[in-house]
């Protein structure tokens, strides 16, 4: 897998809208909402619907893919996971995890890090 490299985001590192984001989430309402609102905002939209076209996506993409805005609980791979072969692929990127479970039962299950951004 080949690593990408990329400059700081914006002032501070903040995203500014330029930016490339994967969101990986099964319900497909739910992936379109997200990439609809977020293209409205100026990003750049990649999507998958389950992990397995997730990682097929990172390992294709030619550019840098800047934020992996994932689902948590896969069948396959948990987020985590995925978040994990993503930052081999873009060690300077992002990752932001969602669920529609509560935050607190996705950590206390062990499949959030106490530090990990979970949206």
């Amino acid at each position: 897998m080949a690593q990408h490299s990329s400059q700081p985001h914006g002032i501070d590192g903040v995203f500014t809208g330029t930016e490339t984001v994967l969101v990986i989430e099964d319900e497909l309402v739910v992936r379109q909402r997200i990439a609809e609102t977020l293209q409205h905002q100026r990003y750049t939209i990649l999507s998958a619907p389950n992990e397995v076209a997730a990682v097929e996506v990172i390992e294709g993409h030619s550019g840098l893919i800047d934020l992996l805005l994932t689902d948590m609980v896969m069948p396959i791979m948990g987020g985590q996971e995925l978040a994990e072969m993503y930052h081999i692929a873009y060690p300077d990127g992002r990752a932001l995890y969602m669920s529609g479970y509560p935050d607190t039962s996705v950590s206390d299950q062990g499949v959030l890090e106490p530090d990990g951004s979970f949206l």
